[in-house]
């Protein structure tokens, strides 16, 4: 058995990790369309300029630069040199790891595996404190929104549908809850429960108040959280 203080850390760091590179993909994929998409691709060859670009794909100067704009915006294509041209150097443009990251399935077949062999290896009660951890971690990267614990719910509730969550928040008899119809991590809630624990340690973080877990796990999860007022 691995020490507890050892898990608690690859725990914490893998599953954060993880998190972090499958939220990003959720938050960007309606963003990011086919042409954009198409340009992205190219750039996993290796670093390319405008000009090349476009011979490659087809397309004009001025609608691959357009694309080019998109990608960067969303720190998935970075500007990486020259390269000499006829007349004068041409910028390069290569993908980042964040661009690269877009086009693996890999991410959460590794995460569910992970928290399999951990089930394993801790008792129920440590894995849910782990993943209470690692939502809090996760938390940090996200500006909170000042305000009442309602307008900080409501924000919390638009975070969720930021990661491919279907999203409401309601107030009945004064307790503000959120409720998805679709699970931002139903791959690993469907099979490990702890996973929940994770969205109930960011938005108890997020929002500055403690969360209770009301998720549906069926077949298809629904997310459902209780927050204290």
């Amino acid at each position: 058995m691995l020490g507890r203080s050892l898990l608690k850390r690859a725990l914490n760091s893998t599953t954060t990790h993880y998190l972090i590179l499958g939220m990003n993909i959720s938050r960007s994929t309606n963003r990011v369309k086919a042409p954009a998409v198409k340009v992205l691709a190219e750039l996993r060859h290796g670093p390319k300029t405008v000009d090349e670009l476009a011979r490659a794909l087809g397309l004009t100067g001025n609608a691959v630069r357009n694309q080019l704009r998109k990608l960067e915006s969303e720190n998935f294509v970075t500007r990486s040199g020259t390269r000499a041209g006829t007349s004068k150097p041409s910028t390069l443009y290569a993908i980042t790891l964040e661009g690269q990251v877009q086009f693996s399935t890999l991410y959460v077949p590794v995460l569910t595996q992970f928290l399999r062999v951990a089930e394993g290896q801790c008792s129920g009660i440590q894995l849910e404190s782990f993943m209470t951890q690692t939502g809090k971690s996760l938390a940090s990267r996200y500006p909170k929104r000042p305000g009442a614990v309602r307008d900080r719910t409501r924000a919390a509730a638009a975070l969720l549908k930021s990661f491919g969550g279907v999203t409401e928040m309601r107030a009945p008899d004064g307790q503000f809850v959120i409720r998805s119809l679709v699970c931002p991590l139903a791959a690993l809630t469907s099979e490990q429960p702890a996973a929940c624990h994770i969205l109930r340690g960011l938005l108890t973080e997020y929002i500055g108040r403690p969360v209770k877990i009301c998720c549906n796990r069926t077949e298809e999860p629904k997310c459902c959280f209780e927050i204290t007022a």
